[in-house]
């Protein structure tokens, strides 16, 4: 006599294949939706989130040489295992037009920003996704604190150097052991109200 096996009740892991199908379904049309570690997690914006995003975006596109880097903004970038983000700035070796006809992956990958004023998926998941595929550096902007996070040297477990600067200090732009420049972090923060 045979045994029937039974899976417990749990939650549904999508991989990256799975969820490409169900968004060229078009059943997430006209909202932001990515797949961190096998999950959906719907991404919302406001304009406080939106104004962060353009200036901090128009900071580094002032500092960062445009042959060398591109500087994109809510865009996809190449999949990898389970993970199929859509980072609120992404910074990709090369010009724009190395782009043009497939999405940077993580070995182009300089720079990721997110801009969150609550989102725990930013500090846990994609911290530790993000230093697992090897991003060098990564930024989150954080609105509700009023600071910026950095973090650098990645490794399976996330990454061992984090830095936190407040709405009154500076982030030196250091990438590929290369200075561009300062940041002040007042000036990409919405106004505080």
């Amino acid at each position: 006599m045979s045994t029937i096996q039974v899976r417990p009740p749990g939650r549904v892991r999508l991989t990256v294949e799975e969820f490409a199908r169900i968004q060229d379904s078009g059943l997430f049309e006209g909202r932001h939706v990515q797949l961190l570690d096998g999950e959906l997690y719907e991404v919302t914006k406001n304009p406080l989130h939106n104004f962060a995003v353009s200036a901090l975006a128009d900071a580094l596109r002032s500092l960062l040489p445009r042959d060398e880097y591109a500087v994109r903004e809510e865009k996809s970038i190449e999949p990898w295992v389970n993970w199929w983000p859509e980072p609120d700035i992404a910074v990709a070796r090369g010009k724009q037009r190395r782009y043009e006809d497939r999405h940077p992956g993580p070995e182009d990958l300089a720079l990721l920003v997110e801009v969150t004023e609550s989102s725990e998926q930013d500090r846990t998941k994609k911290l530790v996704g993000y230093a697992a595929a090897g991003i060098p550096i990564y930024w989150i902007l954080d609105l509700a604190l009023r600071r910026l996070e950095v973090y650098r040297d990645p490794g399976p477990s996330g990454y061992s150097v984090e830095e936190m600067i407040p709405e009154g200090g500076f982030v030196e732009l250091v990438i590929d052991q290369r200075s561009f420049g300062w940041i002040a972090v007042a000036e990409i923060l919405p106004r505080a109200m």
